[in-house]
């Protein structure tokens, strides 16, 4: 079974798959403090604190662009997913669709950003009917949000959703987005994330926060 990503019984295999392609190729993790760099294989990778990244950079956009801060870091989420996924596909030559969804799953645990569960109602067929339903646990968004006590009347993983939505959307080749229906930063057990078509995902967003009784 999968370490990092909880999932129905049908998804076990291709998460199986993910981590075998993902964690080997860390293992080749170097500190270099004297240089000024963190190298995994070559590649340049830095590390920055949860609540600097997350909550300082929120509230200097929104002092800028109010209330269209969220959708900016959602932006910026989604490229950088999706310049990920396209890295470690090509890195893995992942060939199968669900396979590398999965290893952006994989991924997004290891970097140190929430574990995931994907919920039953999820259906990963490959037409305009995919819909992916998940919890991120222990998210960094939420916890550097609640830690500063900030207002708690609205969802925060914006940079989550939008890297979720670039991932899958580079995984698939469809066109995706992804959007927070449940917060732990507003009360909620959990913080809960629809993916869907672009085209679809507010109808999907309003079939399941009425499911979910949210």
């Amino acid at each position: 079974m999968p370490k990092f990503v909880n999932c129905p019984n049908e998804l076990a295999p291709a998460f199986d798959v993910a981590e075998k392609l993902i964690i080997p190729l860390f293992r080749g993790f170097k500190r270099d403090p004297e240089g000024g760099a963190i190298k995994v294989e070559e590649e340049r990778y830095v590390i920055s604190r949860a609540e600097s990244l997350t909550v300082a950079m929120k509230q200097q956009l929104s002092s800028v662009l109010g209330s269209g801060a969220g959708v900016v870091i959602y932006q910026i989420g989604k490229s950088t997913g999706a310049a990920d996924a396209k890295f470690y596909i090509e890195k893995t030559e992942a060939l199968n669709p669900i396979q590398r969804l999965s290893m952006g799953m994989v991924l997004f645990a290891m970097s140190g950003n929430a574990n995931i569960t994907i919920l039953p109602e999820s259906k990963t067929t490959l037409n305009d009917d995919f819909l992916l339903v998940y919890d991120h646990s222990n998210s960094h968004e939420a916890e550097a949000h609640l830690k500063a006590g900030l207002p708690r009347d609205m969802p925060v993983g914006f940079f989550g959703a939008g890297y979720s939505a670039g991932w899958g959307s580079e995984a698939l080749g469809m066109k995706l987005d992804v959007q927070e229906i449940a917060c732990t930063v507003m009360g909620h057990q959990q913080c809960r994330f629809v993916m869907a078509p672009s085209h679809r995902v507010r109808d999907r967003v309003k079939e399941m926060k009425a499911l979910f009784s949210l």
